[in-house]
């Protein structure tokens, strides 16, 4: 009686084991769904910030190296930046400085907010002041649409090497 209700046991315990394991394994659907959202948002974007802020237009460009995805955002007022990029679904982050733009991306659309980010007091890090601007609406189109090559874009070049074609 003793040993047979051991055995039962030790099943019972390496059947709950796989059945973990298996729930952990990633699907095949899920890893489908997260290439296709990656495809969504990889390529060069063209944006606009409506009301006051201290961007104002210009680009932001996603690509990946080493398998994650990397941002430059291009703008008028401020320049050039690098980026971290952050996909979740059609949920799509980018922040850089002390702004966080984030919003949804459908059907080569992204809309969205472009965000002061807050330090909580622990930090000691405060934005500086220099306006009241907490959030404004930003709206972007995809109008190159990249392959997932790792290959250095010409928003990564500097400028000289830009001007000299020296960067391809």
């Amino acid at each position: 009686m003793r040993r047979r209700f051991s055995a039962t046991f030790v099943l019972l315990l390496l059947a709950l084991c796989a059945g973990f394991v298996m729930g952990c394994l990633p699907s095949e659907q899920t890893t489908k769904e997260n290439a296709a959202a990656r495809a969504a948002v990889i390529g060069t974007w063209e944006y606009r910030v409506e009301g006051a802020a201290p961007l104002d237009e210009g680009i932001f460009q996603i690509t990946t190296q080493d398998g994650r995805l990397r941002g430059i955002v291009e703008d008028r007022r401020l320049g050039r930046r690098r980026a971290r990029v952050d996909l979740n679904d059609s949920r799509l982050e980018l922040s850089f400085d002390e702004f966080l733009i984030s919003g949804h991306v459908e059907d080569n659309q992204f809309t969205g907010f472009l965000e002061r980010r807050e330090w909580n007091a622990a930090s000691q890090r405060r934005p500086p002041r220099r306006s009241q601007f907490r959030s404004v609406s930003l709206l972007a189109r995809r109008v190159q649409r990249a392959g997932v090559a790792d290959t250095p874009s010409i928003l990564e070049c500097r400028p000289i090497l830009r001007e000299a074609n020296g960067c391809n």
